[in-house]
């Protein structure tokens, strides 16, 4: 099977290709394509560029499969260009899915739990007939985006992930950002968060490899919840890293919490599971320290901190990524 992804320059989409190779399928980047109008990061504008100008590139490279991750991401951002967010989020999702459908291709969709109502379910796990009622517009765009896909598509399947980290190119998570800070000897590292509500990382190589798997098991028309069902408040987290770095982090970090409205969210998987068989292979103290030994051999490219400087610069509260 032959695949694209947009989004390939960002987090998850950087580690998508190794999962489905390890398939046995093959990966045809579209960085810096010709025949696109191309972001600065080299990957297609998904909206910029025409169905007719997608399904031809689609179909001159014999794609089976597209896999949908191209997104503007975030609350704030989002807010800040609601117009220009919802061209990308969808109207470009529209774009892709006719595209992909003319050509043949089948549609993974990389959803996102922001959809359901957060606020109902801080007490129990959410699955996938949970209520849905997004609390932002970012919530909504994504909502509105699965809808299109589900009525655009005839091969089509949706994998909504919780707090994903580590692998290449994390940013925006707690962990990389507090290790990437404890690496960097900072003495104050301030958390919007409440350091009792909880979070169940997924190692981002787990959750590709169930996107892997789900299609390359023609998982077709269904929506799928993936999350490794591990949680920990956040204290035990920074309790985990300052054993991993070996700086006792607590000392050094400030707590602002606010109304976090992803807090003590918990997904079920057991849908998934169950079709695919799929377990995931990291602890969260594995990765964590995976994440840390990569920070020490400089093999990650990316600092979150660079990053986080400038967002707070520009105004932007990124604090639901963590």
């Amino acid at each position: 099977m032959k695949f694209v992804i947009t989004g390939e320059a960002g987090f998850i989409g950087r580690n998508l290709p190794a999962a489905f190779e390890r398939h046995g399928h093959t990966f045809v980047s579209l960085l810096n394509h010709s025949a696109f109008v191309c972001l600065p990061t080299g990957e297609p504008c998904v909206h910029r560029n025409s169905e007719h100008l997608w399904f031809s590139v689609l179909e001159e490279n014999d794609i089976d499969l597209v896999i949908h991750n191209a997104a503007v991401v975030g609350t704030d951002v989002v807010a800040l260009n609601p117009n220009e967010a919802s061209l990308t989020n969808v109207s470009g999702t529209h774009i892709i899915c006719r595209a992909a459908e003319r050509a043949g291709a089948a549609v993974s969709y990389m959803g996102t739990t922001v959809i359901y109502n957060t606020a109902l379910y801080q007490r129990m796990k959410i699955h996938e007939r949970s209520e849905l009622f997004p609390k932002t517009l970012y919530g909504a765009q994504k909502l509105s985006s699965e809808y299109v896909v589900q009525s655009s598509c005839s091969r089509w399947n949706i994998i909504r992930p919780l707090f994903a980290y580590g692998g290449v190119g994390d940013m925006n998570s707690l962990i990389a950002k507090t290790l990437y800070a404890s690496r960097q000897g900072r003495r104050s590292i301030d958390m919007f968060l409440d350091p009792d509500k909880v979070k169940d990382y997924m190692h981002v190589t787990d959750y590709c490899d169930a996107v892997a798997l789900s299609c390359h098991l023609e998982m077709w028309g269904k929506d799928y919840n993936v999350a490794a069902e591990n949680p920990y408040n956040t204290r035990e987290i920074v309790q985990m890293m300052s054993e991993v770095s070996g700086r006792e982090l607590e000392e050094v970090i400030k707590w602002h919490p606010h109304t976090d409205y992803l807090g003590n969210h918990r997904l079920l998987s057991k849908k998934f599971r169950e079709a695919s068989g799929w377990e995931p292979k990291y602890t969260l103290l594995q990765g964590i320290q995976e994440s840390w030994e990569s920070i020490l051999e400089d093999r990650s490219d990316y600092n979150p901190l660079v990053y986080l400087d400038e967002a707070d610069k520009r105004g932007l509260d990124l604090t639901q990524f963590y």
